[in-house]
C-alpha cells in the first residue's frame, strides 16, 4: 500500500511536468512506469504523446491500450486534456492494487463492472485510496480531476497520504514486492530498470 502511494505520487509529480510543457502522455499504464534500482519511478514511452494542450494543435487520433485508455480516446473529435491522462493514472493504480487491468472503457458504457470491483479493493486498501482511484476512473471526463494538482490536493485533503498503514495487502502484491527485493539483493552491482508489472 505504501509502495503504491509512493510510486504514484512521484509519477503524478512527473506528469505535472509533462502537462506544464503542454503535452499529454496518452498511454499511461504500469508497463510505462519503470522503477530504478533505488525504487524511484520513471515515466517512459512518449510515443503516443501529443501536443494537444494548445488550441491550434492538430487533432490526432492517438494509439491506446485497452483497460488503461480513457473513454474519450475511443472516439474521434473528443476533447483531450490532463483529465485523459488522469484516467490512465487511475487505471494504473487499480492494476497495481488488483493485480489485473480495469475493464476497458468502451465496455463500461453497456455493462460497468468497475464499481463492484473497486468496492472489493476496500478489503485490502483504505477507502480514501480506493475513492481516489474511483474518481480518476470516472467515465465522464468532467467528473474526473481536471488536473494532476487537483487529484493530489484531494488526496492530501482526504488524509489518504497520512492514513495509517494496514498489514493487509493483496497476496500478489506481497509476492511481487518479495520478488523485486530478491532481484535487487542479487543484482545490486548491475544497474537496470524494472517495470511495475513484472
Amino acid at each position: 500500500m505504501r509502495h503504491v502511494r509512493r510510486v504514484f505520487n512521484q509519477v503524478m509529480n512527473g506528469l505535472r511536468e509533462v502537462h506544464a510543457n503542454r503535452l499529454l502522455h496518452l498511454d499511461l499504464k504500469p508497463a510505462n512506469v519503470y522503477l530504478r534500482m533505488d525504487g524511484s519511478p520513471m515515466l517512459l514511452d512518449f510515443g503516443a504523446a501529443r501536443q494537444t494542450l494548445t488550441q491550434d494543435a492538430p487533432k490526432l487520433f492517438p494509439m491506446y491500450t485497452p483497460g488503461f485508455a480513457a473513454p474519450e480516446l475511443y472516439r474521434r473529435n473528443q476533447q483531450l486534456g490532463p483529465w485523459t491522462d488522469i484516467y490512465g493514472i487511475g487505471a494504473s493504480m487499480y492494476a497495481c492494487m488488483a493485480g489485473a487491468p480495469p475493464q476497458p472503457a468502451d465496455q463500461r458504457d453497456s455493462n460497468d463492472r468497475m464499481p463492484g470491483l473497486l468496492a472489493g479493493l476496500e478489503k485490502a486498501y483504505p477507502r480514501a485510496l480506493v475513492s481516489t482511484v474511483q474518481w480518476c476512473l470516472e467515465l465522464d471526463p468532467l467528473r474526473r480531476p481536471q488536473s494532476v494538482f487537483a487529484a493530489q490536493r484531494a488526496r492530501r485533503e482526504s488524509g489518504e497520504e497520512d492514513a495509517p498503514e494496514s498489514d493487509a495487502r493483496a497476496p500478489w502484491l506481497s509476492a511481487w514486492l518479495d520478488t523485486i527485493a530478491g532481484r535487487l539483493g542479487r543484482r545490486r552491482a548491475a544497474p537496470r530498470t524494472l517495470t511495475l508489472d513484472q
